[in-house]
This record gives structure tokens, sequence and C-alpha cells, in this order.
């Protein structure tokens, strides 16, 4: 198979008390002297009721009530906003024309196949020509090179680490999401990967390490662990299993080193909740290939029981190898689906 002070200040008013008397005599000035000494009890009353409340003292919610200091600092977007993420192991980043930081955008992480990059699948599917009109943000990162020269993916334990390297491409991917929230107005609940072949392995591969993290796996002829015990997603995901019925690298029926396209959706069907019993082709057929053969995409899909915000789907392309020609109409219909998912809150 080699192939993510406010201070509310507090306002105090100080009460005074006056007293004032009219006509002369010993009980004139009593009263007024009385008046005067009321008049200055109020008044160190009032002060030291302000200063129980500057103290602390006297009911401890009251006080902090009406002191509160918020120092959560308000986000603050990189602009002009970055081109590159990643560092020393870069990955190239598109975002829409005249983006500022105003509205949240969904993510799609693009991952190529082995021996291919990220621009090599880019230039296959054309997503960066749509980042514009569709509003997303779009990461180009691409695996190490192998002894060989080839990238390639650390995405399980058969594929494709042929030189037991050993590469976390889990960590570099989880970090290279976080530069992205940190610097990018992203919504966190909208993250996809997609990816061909060995970078569908690793699109599956991150919806196992962080499920709660990934909205949607779009997978073109990839699959994952033969254990299903080594995936450890303990969230359901959505996932768009894309395949050619004739793909003789990884095999639509799976082999000794992969399962094939109905396992991976039965896995990921399980989690969801779905009746397993229910998954079968619907009647339409689209036309999504330059093959020579007539609307050769039907969709297969669970009809029962799946909790409601996952979808699970199987394009099954007829006549097809590990390589289709896809039509501008498959890249649209990918992207239809991708940005529809979310992560339920």
């Amino acid at each position: 198979m080699r192939s993510i002070l406010v201070f509310s200040l507090l306002a105090l008013a100080a009460c005074s008390g006056s007293g004032s008397g009219s006509g002369s005599g010993p009980e004139t000035a009593d009263v007024a002297d009385t008046a005067s000494a009321d008049a200055a009890d109020a008044t160190s009353s009032d002060d030291s009721a302000q200063d129980d409340v500057l103290d602390g003292a006297g009911d401890p919610d009251a006080a902090a009530d009406t002191l509160v200091m918020d120092t959560t600092p308000a986000p603050t977007w990189e602009l002009p906003p970055p081109t590159e993420l990643g560092g020393k192991r870069p990955a190239a980043l598109r975002l829409p024309p005249g983006y500022d930081g105003a509205e949240a955008l969904p993510v799609v992480f693009l991952l190529g196949g082995y021996w291919n990059l990220a621009s090599d699948l880019d230039d296959w599917i054309d997503l960066s020509g749509r980042v514009a009109e569709r509003g997303f943000a779009l990461v180009l990162p691409d695996g190490t090179l192998d002894s060989d020269g080839a990238p390639f993916w650390n995405a399980t334990d058969t594929c494709c680490d042929y030189d037991g390297s050993g590469v976390d491409d889990v960590g570099y991917l989880t970090d290279l999401l976080d530069e992205l929230a940190r610097r990018v107005h992203i919504d966190p609940d909208k993250v996809a990967f997609v990816g061909h072949s060995n970078g569908g392995f690793m699109a599956y591969r991150m919806a196992c390490e962080m499920p709660r993290r990934v909205a949607a796996v779009a997978s073109l002829a990839g699959s994952g662990f033969l254990d299903p015990s080594l995936c450890h997603a303990d969230a359901p995901v959505s996932v768009l299993q894309v395949h050619g019925l004739e793909d003789d690298v990884m095999p639509f029926d799976g082999d000794d080193e992969a399962p094939g396209a109905l396992e991976m959706m039965d896995r990921w069907g399980a989690r969801a909740g779905c009746d397993l019993g229910t998954f079968h082709t619907d009647p339409k057929t689209y036309e999504l290939v330059d093959d020579g053969v007539p609307n050769e995409t039907t969709i297969a899909r669970f009809h029962a029981g799946c909790d409601a915000a996952y979808d699970l789907q199987l394009w099954e392309l007829e006549g097809n190898d590990h390589y289709p020609e896809f039509r501008p109409a498959f890249t649209e219909r990918l992207l239809d689906w991708v940005l529809a998912r979310s992560r339920p809150r």
C-alpha cells in the first residue's frame, strides 16, 4: 500500500445630614447643637458603611457582586493573516480574499497520498480554486520524506511509515490546528480532513485520535487500522468514503493490510448509532468522473438509527481505479458535503 480590566466600578454616594434652627437663646442653641451632632453621627455611619464595602466587610456575596474583574483578553486575529503555518515544517494556508477576521471560517485540511504533496492533490481536485467562493480556510500540509524521497503520513501500523521512523504526524497536524486557531478566526466546530490514499488513512487517524475536534473526514481511496481496537475514537464523526470499485492499490473490499470501504462504513456507523442492517445504495446515479462510464457514481448510506448530528456516505465509482479523473462536479459535491458538516455542541 506504499503507492485548532474590565472593571465594574463601584459608584459611591456620600450621604450627609444637615440641621437648621431659628430664634435665639439656650433652647435654640440646644436644638442646633443636637442636629449638628446627629448629622455628624450620620456622616460617620455612612463613612463606616462605605469602608465596610471597600474592605469586604459585611455580606461577602454582596461585595463579590459589587466588584467584578474579568481579565480574559478579547480575541485578536492576526492581520494581515498568515499565508503559512508550521514553522520548520511549513504548511501553506489559503484564505478567502478580503478576510478580515470578522467571521469564523470552516477549515479543511488537504492531505496528499504516498509519493504526493498536498499541492498535487489540490491540482487534481482544485479546492484552492474554490476558497474565495465557498469561504473556508484551506490548510495544505505535507508528510515527511522517507528513504526513497517519498512524502508519507504515519497513519497506521501498515501505512505508510515503511522505514519505521515513528514520526508523530498526529501531533504535527494537531499543532497546525492549534496554531491556526490562535492566528485566524476559525469555527472550531467545522474542521474537516480530506485525503487521498495514504492521506485518506491519515484523515481517519485524526478522527480516531481527536474525534471531538474533527467534524468530518472525507477519504478518497483510503482506509484505517486493520485491527479496529487501535482506533480509540470515543465519539462519532461524519464520514465520506469515495472509492473506485476497480481500485487495485487500496482494494474496495480491503486486503491483508487494511479493511475495505464497507467495513470502514460499518465501524463509523456503529459509533454514530446507525442500524448497520439499513446500509444500502440509493437508486439515483451521478456523473462525477471522466471515465467513459455514464453515471458511474452511486451513493450508499445508513437509512435508520444514526444520530442526526452525523452523516455517513459511501460514493462507489463503477469502473474506476485508485486515480479517478474527477470532474469539477465532483469537487463541488465534495465541498457541499464537507462544509455542511459541524460538530454538535
